[in-house]
């Protein structure tokens, strides 16, 4: 058994404070920060809400590229579905159907999926660059 600060036998500190539901809900949060890299530093939160916040905006297309660029693709539902809006970029815009199609079918809402479906619809029907229309297109299949 591990030893206590006072040398005793008995529970450590760490042991002691995850019987805690509170403590224990920070450690594990603290602990999933490390694994997630660049994305569970503080920065990331304040880039993320930058870029939500320019949706809309003329710096939306230059906020996505650089957190896209920094960050990789954003892990939130709602920040992948803006950028499906970024037109030029068809590699990204390819690969954020993707990330979407695979999380629809790991448990998103249905009023998400829903709106997916029609976000694609609108892509499959009017986008100019056929490779984001034939990604659309097989999304659509897949969902």
């Amino acid at each position: 058994m591990a030893r206590n600060k006072t040398g005793g036998k008995g529970k450590s500190t760490l042991e002691r404070a995850l019987e805690d539901s509170t403590l224990k809900k920070h450690y594990l949060k603290e602990a999933e920060k490390l694994f997630m890299g660049s994305k569970g530093r503080p920065e990331h939160e304040k880039e993320l809400k930058k870029l939500n916040n320019s949706y809309g905006k003329k710096s939306f297309r230059k906020n996505a590229l650089e957190y896209v660029k920094k960050y990789g693709l954003p892990g939130e539902w709602g920040a992948l579905i803006m950028l499906l809006d970024l037109k030029d970029a068809p590699d990204l815009v390819c690969d954020v159907i993707d990330r979407l199609v695979d999380m629809a079918g790991n448990g998103c809402t249905s009023s998400e999926r829903s709106g997916l479906e029609s976000k694609l619809q609108i892509l499959e029907m009017t986008e100019p660059d056929p490779e984001i229309q034939e990604a659309a297109q097989e999304a659509l299949a897949r969902l």
